[in-house]
């Protein structure tokens, strides 16, 4: 797999970005942080922290598939984790349109769908490598 800079570097600053995203919501998403325990992203680096080992591992099984499996099994398998960030991103959206999550406003809320985002660009560019692959 070759290594593309540029493709790392954008997702540096997408991690970056979402980190900040979701550790700023408003009062009412401060309030609801708070009461469901998500401390995972209470503070800016507790955030990055949370998105940045979800996209590393996720970056580890890309490379991983490329190093041990085949190539009909990487591309089953990076297609399927592929299909499942696009659910959680539907779910995301069907979450965050309705109810208290709704309110928590728009820098919150588009946090909340960059992380399914970051997930979908990293395995749609390790199906990308696998089928340039021989």
């Amino acid at each position: 797999m070759k290594s593309n800079l540029f493709f790392y570097l954008i997702l540096a600053v997408l991690i970056v970005v979402d980190a900040w995203l979701l550790a700023h919501p408003n009062l009412l998403g401060k309030i609801g942080v708070m009461m469901f325990k998500y401390d995972m992203i209470r503070t800016f680096p507790r955030a990055l922290a949370t998105v940045g080992l979800t996209a590393l591992v996720c970056q580890g099984i890309v490379l991983g598939l490329h190093a041990k499996a085949q190539k009909k099994t990487a591309f089953a398998v990076l297609g399927a984790f592929l299909l499942l960030s696009i659910g959680i991103l539907i779910n995301t959206y069907f979450k965050f349109s309705s109810g208290t999550y709704a309110m928590t406003g728009a820098g919150f809320k588009t946090g909340a769908h960059l992380t399914p985002l970051i997930l979908m660009l990293i395995f749609g560019n390790g199906l990308y490598e696998t089928s340039s692959r021989k």
